[in-house]
């Protein structure tokens, strides 16, 4: 059973498999985004009358093919999961950020207020923020070599891939059931509200999240007695519950928690380096 698992996971995390996905995804985002478009353009010369949430303003079709690439970030996520603590938190980021840009394409043309007025105005500074902190936070992250037993290594590294996988299996899962409910929403509502996809997909995938980045850090304590590594991954686990409640809160205070979170990520990052006295080299297996 346990061979079962590790190939699958293998088979799943592989360069292989982590291109078809991207290419898959991006063809899909890009078709999603055609026919959005189509739709909106029928809309507009038959005048079907079809819901404003969807089909009053062309960049709103912007919005679709966005959430295809966002899945596509999750499963770079997942994918670096089993080698990197550290890279892993900075995907997560990167999907918060991408999760505001979409926000402020949802909002950004229907307001005549000043900038700082407008429902968008947060979502663009919160993607800016997290993204410019993005940048020390890579500069910072070291380059990995292995520094415990290439045994035990291989053993931590195996259980990763395997928590990675069954990551992934539920990735699909959430996917899936997320679009059967959106469209179940669609056929028997008959507002057709715009209903904000991290309310059913990204909420439940980041909860799953921080529960497997705990699973880690308790097994880690089994392999790792680097004091600096331990407490850099609690505070990459303090970072993503931040980032998990920021998608659930109004958008200013969602700002104050997604700044919090990356410069927290970048700040432990920094204690890591210095609390480790061989310099900037990261165990393989964080």
């Amino acid at each position: 059973m346990r061979a079962f698992l590790i190939d699958s996971a293998n088979m799943v995390l592989s360069e292989s498999t982590r291109d078809r996905v991207e290419r898959g995804l991006v063809w899909f985002a890009l078709g999603m985004f055609l026919l959005h478009l189509a739709l909106y353009s029928a809309n507009l010369i038959f005048e079907f009358n079809w819901p404003e949430a969807y089909f009053s303003h062309p960049l709103q079709t912007l919005y679709t093919p966005f959430s295809a690439i966002l899945v596509a970030e999750v499963y770079l996520l997942i994918h670096y999961l089993p080698t990197s603590f550290a890279r892993s938190m900075g995907k997560q980021m990167e999907i918060v950020a991408l999760i505001e840009i979409r926000s402020v394409f949802k909002d950004v043309d229907f307001t005549t207020k000043w900038p700082w007025e407008a429902d968008f105005f947060p979502h663009l500074l919160g993607a800016i923020i997290v993204a410019g902190i993005l940048v020390p936070f890579y500069r910072v992250l070291p380059r990995r070599i292995a520094r415990i037993e290439e045994l035990e290594l291989q053993r931590f590294i195996e259980f990763k891939k395997i928590l990675a996988g069954f990551l992934f299996a539920y990735l699909i899962f959430l996917s899936g059931w997320s679009l059967f409910t959106w469209g179940l929403e669609l056929y028997t509502d008959s507002n057709w509200a715009l209903h904000d996809p991290n309310d059913f997909f990204y909420n439940d995938f980041f909860t799953a999240l921080i529960l497997v980045d705990v699973l880690l850090l308790v097994i880690s304590f089994r392999y790792l007695s680097d004091f600096g590594l331990v407490f850099r991954n609690c505070g990459f686990i303090v970072g993503t519950i931040l980032l998990r409640r920021a998608l659930v809160i109004e958008p200013w205070h969602a700002l104050a928690y997604e700044s919090t979170s990356a410069l927290l990520a970048l700040l432990v990052l920094v204690m890591h380096r210095g609390l480790t006295s061989d310099g900037p080299e990261e165990l393989t297996a964080g």
